[in-house]
């Protein structure tokens, strides 16, 4: 799905509070596209990222509350069970979260509730993560947890929304042309050489590209080591 479609359903999912799963390759714009539609629909946001969180981010610190011993929430847990208006919890890089930080959240996205602390109902899971075939740390989604997001939708690079995107935030003009004239060197990701550290092509970098021409950079060392 590209993103100008994806806009439609994660809106959609937002306002009736749908747990949603976005797949893809690395940096074609998961993480801005759901901030974007966010800040459209006036929807506070919240980004945890499970690659560094421990379960018991999760699912609180032991203490003792009036003689008996309870799980409290704290930091980003404590964020969601106080939460009182609309908010998106956005769960970036999901995949590359421990197998124990994955089963802690099960129960937050289906149940909406750990240790009998519960998750208001204006609260939103939205999930991002790369691919295992990505080579980009993605262990793997825990199954269980994956069949808790209302739907599965991966995300596609297209030329033709990235050249609109561009324009309206300011990149050179020359750029947006050559994408348009050649949008197949608008992701030149792949997989099976992604592990050797060499810069390449993707929305996101091509984005950065951009920036560097906007600031009169014009030697081609800079420029490769932004985009291959």
């Amino acid at each position: 799905m590209k993103a100008s479609a994806l806009v439609s359903t994660l809106t959609l999912a937002i306002k009736n509070r749908w747990a949603l799963l976005i797949e893809g390759s690395p940096g074609i714009g998961k993480s801005d596209l759901v901030a974007q539609v966010c800040k459209s629909a006036n929807v506070d946001s919240m980004i945890a990222h499970p690659v560094t969180s421990d379960p018991t981010d999760y699912k609180g610190l032991p203490g003792i509350i009036d003689g008996k011993a309870e799980f409290l929430p704290y930091g980003e847990l404590r964020k969601l069970t106080d939460a009182t208006s609309p908010l998106v919890c956005f769960l970036d890089d999901l995949g590359q979260g421990s197998q124990a930080t994955q089963a802690a959240l099960m129960q937050l996205v289906l149940a909406r509730e750990i240790n009998g602390k519960k998750i208001p109902g204006c609260v939103t899971f939205i999930g991002a993560t790369n691919r295992r075939a990505d080579n980009a740390g993605v262990s793997g989604l825990l199954t269980p947890l994956r069949s808790r997001f209302r739907a599965t939708l991966e995300l596609t690079v297209d030329a033709g929304d990235w050249c609109k995107w561009a324009m309206a935030n300011g990149m050179p003009v020359e750029l947006v042309a050559f994408i348009n004239l050649k949008p197949l060197m608008l992701n030149t990701f792949d997989a099976r050489t992604a592990k050797d550290g060499k810069p390449f092509a993707c929305p996101r970098t091509v984005a950065f590209l951009g920036e560097w021409i906007n600031a009169k950079v014009t030697d081609a060392e800079t420029l490769n080591g932004c985009v291959g």
